[in-house]
């Protein structure tokens, strides 16, 4: 049974509300000239990590474009009244720390606990000095509609030379091949843009970093079985996460099957998408931490 304050529930019950409607949260990337564009409202602090989504999820659930909250006592100070009956979205914070033992040696321990934060839509500022809409208006930084999304981006393709991975290209389906550790993707121009392309490549990237010699996951699972479509969830967040990183969108289409398992799976374990999500953090680490090496060749798509 769960309690009135289970965050885990609350935000996996408006997830399950979007995915219902075929709506995907994670696709559409949430940086913007190299920040978050989710952010507090009254410090313009970028939220991080599995936040965004979070945002996204509670920014959808509302039917709003705009990506900014704020906590109540900030609202408070700002004369922001809370309308009546409005729910809070809940952000995870977490924080690492080194520990001394006694026999003087070091380890890593961690603290971590939820914050709660308003959409910026559930306000009324009628009697306030600083207006929502004039906040608002402060942080934006342009309309993201003027990227290009046919444009080729050198970044990215060095990324993916970067990572080393053995990559072949024809034909007309993308996917990863476990035994042979191998990528398969048509070439670039038959996608419907240079972004999609990147988006589906990040996508098995992500399953790339699943074999044994990298984020070591289980990858044995067959088409239509329950560990296949986690996996499917993995590389979709992971796509989320790689695509943010060059602030590129995500969109692929998803099997329906997937999206019927993820939310079978969703309503009987209220932790299933951020066991999800930690996975694919992980992988966007792996492959992040690649960017170091020096770029061997060009892209041959």
């Amino acid at each position: 049974m769960k309690g009135p304050c289970d965050k885990y529930q609350i935000v996996t019950d408006k997830l399950i509300g979007l995915l219902e409607k075929g709506v995907k949260p994670w696709t559409r990337s949430w940086s913007s000239n190299g920040e978050s564009v989710f952010k507090n409202l009254a410090s313009g602090h970028c939220y991080t990590g599995i936040n965004p989504i979070i945002c996204a999820i509670d920014m959808l659930s509302l039917g709003s474009n705009d990506p900014y909250f704020v906590g109540f006592s900030q609202a408070k100070e700002l004369g922001w009244k809370l309308q009546k009956g409005s729910k809070a979205t809940w952000l995870g914070w977490g924080r690492s720390f080194p520990v001394e033992e006694e026999d003087g040696t070091q380890k890593w321990a961690g603290a971590a606990k939820w914050l709660n934060v308003f959409h910026c839509s559930l306000f009324d500022d009628a009697d306030a000095e600083i207006k929502i809409s004039d906040r608002i208006a402060s942080y934006n930084t342009g309309d993201r509609s003027e990227v290009n999304p046919d444009a080729r981006i050198p970044e990215v393709e060095d990324f993916i030379n970067l990572t080393g991975a053995k990559i072949s290209y024809g034909g007309g389906r993308a996917f990863y091949t476990p035994t042979a550790d191998a990528i398969q993707m048509p070439a670039i121009n038959s996608f419907e843009s240079a972004n999609s392309f990147y988006a589906t490549m990040i996508h098995e990237l992500t399953h790339w970093t699943g074999h044994s010699s990298r984020c070591d996951r289980t990858l044995s699972g067959k088409f239509g079985s329950k560990d296949y479509a986690y996996e499917e969830l993995i590389a979709e967040i992971g796509a989320a996460f790689g695509c943010n990183d060059f602030g590129i969108d995500s969109e692929m289409d998803s099997h329906a099957s997937y999206i019927d398992s993820w939310l079978e799976r969703m309503k009987s374990d209220k932790k299933f998408f951020f066991k999800a999500a930690s996975e694919a953090r992980k992988a966007n680490q792996f492959l992040n931490e690649l960017k170091t090496k020096e770029v061997p060749k060009l892209i041959a798509a």
